[in-house]
């Protein structure tokens, strides 16, 4: 829960380097979305690869950001994309086949018939997933990746993380709670056709990226208190 609020305030702090570096993220895969749907319909999996790679480059910066105040000061540190990106990229898309496989078990098995089934799966798939979160981290710090460590480390810390995963969940509905108002009031006032540009705009461009943030800020708090970091190279 500690870990949580001082990433919330780290990223309040620092709000315009969050901003600046994750709306182009969220603006190319943007693009990229427009372009699979309108030009490259035949190409599958291509948002997917390429959506994993821009979210790396932001996630592996944003993770040094946090922990290396030293990086942080220095005028050439910005994105960029090289071997650390690409394994972070790798280790997500391993994560969304793991979940893809295992949903199709899960539907085989039970089905899809109620919106209970749902929930139970995606908390055991939060929950499969839970002890290998600070392989992220590890990769975008260059850090040992101690599997068993990590396990043991998330397995003793179970109920506090999850409690700290439902809070934030509570406060992201919330924050949509309170954008949507505003495009309310809009159509109220018969403005509809405003709503809903506002309110993609504010949530992808403002909250999206907050979120983002305040995710990856989270994830390596912990990996610090937790695991604990050992010399990191630039």
């Amino acid at each position: 829960m500690a870990c949580l609020l001082e990433a919330f305030r780290f990223v309040l702090a620092h709000r315009w380097p969050c901003l600046f570096r994750a709306v182009p993220v969220v603006l190319l895969t943007a693009l990229v979305a427009w372009l699979e749907t309108n030009i490259l319909a035949s190409a599958e999996y291509f948002r997917l690869v390429v959506n994993e790679l821009l979210y790396a480059i932001f996630a592996v910066y944003w993770n040094r950001y946090t922990l290396l105040a030293e990086d942080r000061q220095r005028a050439d540190f910005g994105l960029s994309f090289g071997l650390r990106e690409i394994k972070f990229a790798g280790a997500m898309l391993v994560f969304v086949l793991i979940s893809y496989l295992l949903a199709r078990a899960f539907i085989g098995s039970f089905g899809v018939g109620s919106t209970s089934s749902v929930i139970v799966f995606m908390g055991g798939l939060v929950l499969v997933f839970m002890p290998l979160m600070f392989i992220f981290p590890a990769i975008a710090l260059d850090q040992p990746l101690r599997l068993s460590l990590f396990a043991s480390r998330t397995m003793e810390m179970m109920l506090p993380l999850i409690g700290t995963f439902l809070l934030g969940v509570v406060a992201v509905l919330g924050l949509y709670v309170l954008i949507y108002l505003p495009t309310l009031l809009l159509a109220v006032l018969q403005f509809a056709e405003l709503a809903g540009p506002l309110f993609y705009l504010i949530s992808s461009f403002l909250i999206m990226p907050f979120i983002l943030a305040v995710s990856v800020s989270f994830v390596s708090l912990l990996f610090g208190r937790a695991i604990g970091l050992q010399p990191v190279t630039s």
